[in-house]
């Protein structure tokens, strides 16, 4: 209303609201709304009218003065309470104040005191073969390879000679008899001798033989297979395995909100 002073119990019909007002000293009153400031409904109106003020979080600096005192009075500081997608509740909080969520995350605190694991079936006494799948080595680049061979002994094949003895032979009295240490062969010297040599049987012996380590040709880049064979637990008793059981879940929120009608909050803050 824009009369000046207005007296207290003052009347008028206002033709915008259709409806009479009064005036209650401090402010005007539409007797059809009989509102008090601070009072909060819903509806399906978009807009603020009647002195009912859209619950839509905006800066109180925008409202008219006397809303602007009534918004204060009733402690509302900076704009004023956003209300979408909230529902009216008297929790002991701040008046005017939104909190909360309309969706909860259960933990496994939530869940029911369910045990996830368990047995296998008993299945008698077993064993269990694992055979790993072949791979290849690293490619280590141009190389060759190195083998040596153990030494090895021949196999024993009997008596035989190997050392020898020395002999000489007169050649004009026809006798002979064995001499230390002699290294020639059938050499004749001055006096008419020839002299020889032959083995000594050392008796089934065996000999010896080490090859020496050798070397293969470098080859290019190459790597080589390897292909572990496959291994068998030892036999157990009778026993079972022991499993765990993922839940398979995702931590969705879940929405609790109920099924609603939609509307719009007010709050009554004069005009």
């Amino acid at each position: 209303m824009s009369i000046p002073s207005p007296a207290s119990g003052l009347q008028v019909y206002d033709n915008n609201t259709n409806s009479l007002w009064y005036y209650n000293g401090t402010h005007w009153v539409n007797t059809i709304t009989v509102a008090s400031f601070g009072d909060v409904k819903s509806g399906i109106q978009t807009f603020d009218h009647s002195g009912w003020i859209l619950l839509d979080g905006r800066a109180i600096n925008t409202l008219t003065a006397t809303q602007q005192a009534a918004a204060a009075a009733l402690g509302l500081v900076g704009n004023i309470p956003n209300a979408t997608n909230s529902y009216l509740v008297q929790n002991g909080g701040v008046m005017g104040a939104v909190s909360g969520s309309n969706t909860v995350t259960l933990t496994q605190g939530n869940l029911p005191n369910v045990n996830f694991t368990g047995n296998t079936s008993n299945a008698g006494t077993h064993s269990h073969t694992t055979d790993p799948a072949a791979f290849n080595s690293a490619n280590a680049g141009s190389h060759n390879h190195t083998t040596d061979p153990a030494s090895v002994n021949t196999s024993t094949n009997g008596w035989h000679d190997h050392g020898f003895t020395d002999y000489y032979y007169a050649e004009n009295q026809g006798f002979s008899w064995g001499w230390a240490g002699n290294n020639g062969n059938f050499d004749w010297d001055n006096a008419g001798y020839s002299y020889y040599h032959n083995t000594d049987g050392n008796g089934n012996h065996t000999h010896t033989v080490d090859i020496p380590s050798t070397a293969s040709s470098t080859a290019p880049d190459h790597n080589h297979s390897i292909d572990v064979p496959s291994t068998t637990s030892s036999t157990a008793p009778d026993h079972s395995h022991t499993v765990s059981v993922s839940s398979g879940g995702s931590a969705t929120p879940v929405n609790i909100a109920p099924q609603s009608l939609t509307v719009n909050m007010f709050i009554y803050l004069g005009h």
